[in-house]
């Protein structure tokens, strides 16, 4: 009867990580450069998708990142440090998201979107102070 149980068991786990999509902060970044030369960039994202974006930035110089969408979507935009650390969020309902945030240092950023209902083309944007 155990080796039943197990035998079960072993099989559940097995369709979980086959049927089941990898946690959201999976996402594998590209690397896009300079945060300053980013011309911005259009995404194609299927329900409950996610796209992350790797850019540089110099400190003391202010970003703002943002989203466009759809009416009918509801985007999420999430900043990381080099750290990891979050550094910035737009989780609001609705296809726009704007992040404005200022390096202490110079480092590499990354920008996590995630598209929370429907399919989706999301335009993402950033604009460095001068």
């Amino acid at each position: 009867m155990r080796s039943m149980t197990r035998l079960v068991t072993a099989a559940t786990a097995a369709v979980f990580l086959v049927l089941c999509p990898a946690r959201g902060d999976d996402a594998k970044p590209t690397d896009e450069g300079k945060g300053a030369e980013f011309k911005g960039k259009k995404f194609e994202m299927k329900d409950k998708g996610q796209v992350a974006v790797v850019l540089s930035f110099e400190a003391g110089k202010e970003f703002e990142a943002t989203t466009d969408g759809p009416k009918e979507t509801d985007v999420h935009l999430f900043v990381y440090d080099e750290a990891g650390k979050e550094v910035g969020k737009d989780d609001s309902t609705g296809p726009k998201c704007s992040v404005k945030f200022t390096p202490t240092k110079d480092g590499k950023y990354k920008f996590l979107i995630k598209n929370a209902k429907g399919d989706n083309t999301v335009e993402f944007q950033v604009k460095v102070a001068k």
